[in-house]
């Protein structure tokens, strides 16, 4: 019995080995049953030219975790979006998901980009993840662009926030 525990824990190790990169940060979030799922739905367009992170209107959904206990959220967020700006200039709209001010994983340091330099309309996705404590949390969507000559549009989008045990 110990033999086999100590095998399977060197398997579980040398994966992590080989699996970590030096610049990788591999993180995982273990999620039980679904306990509730919270979507909203937009279809009117909206357009930022900020560069600093903006709140997407409408983009806020509140959680109550109760004393003693967690949750693991998970965040999906999917619109049709355009990146638009001067040709002379690299055009970046970036989103992020946060809890109470604070990045979901996959954190990217405000840089994650939902997509680039593309004028026309199309779909684009983006999940987020993370275990949270008691309380009451705000998970909320923001954007922003890297120049502020770009318009970042998006239209008809879901927020969809499942709550997990």
């Amino acid at each position: 019995m110990l033999k086999s525990k100590l095998l399977l824990l060197c398997v579980f190790l040398s994966g992590i080995v080989v699996s970590s990169g030096a610049s990788a940060v591999n993180i995982v979030t273990g999620c039980g049953p679904l306990i509730s799922n919270i979507v909203r739905t937009e279809n009117a367009a909206s357009v930022t030219n900020s560069v600093a992170f903006v709140l997407l209107p409408g983009a806020v959904i509140g959680i109550n975790v109760p004393a003693g206990q967690t949750r693991c959220i998970k965040v999906l967020f999917t619109g049709e979006a355009a990146c638009r700006g001067p040709a002379a200039v690299t055009d970046y709209c970036l989103v992020r998901a946060l809890d109470n001010g604070v990045e979901l994983n996959p954190q990217g340091g405000g840089a994650q980009v939902f997509l680039s330099e593309d004028a026309t309309e199309n779909g684009h996705a983006y999940e987020w993840v993370r275990r949270i404590g008691a309380g009451n949390h705000n998970i909320l969507i923001q954007r922003r662009v890297n120049n502020a000559a770009t318009g970042f549009l998006l239209d008809d989008w879901t927020f969809d926030v499942e709550v997990h045990q």
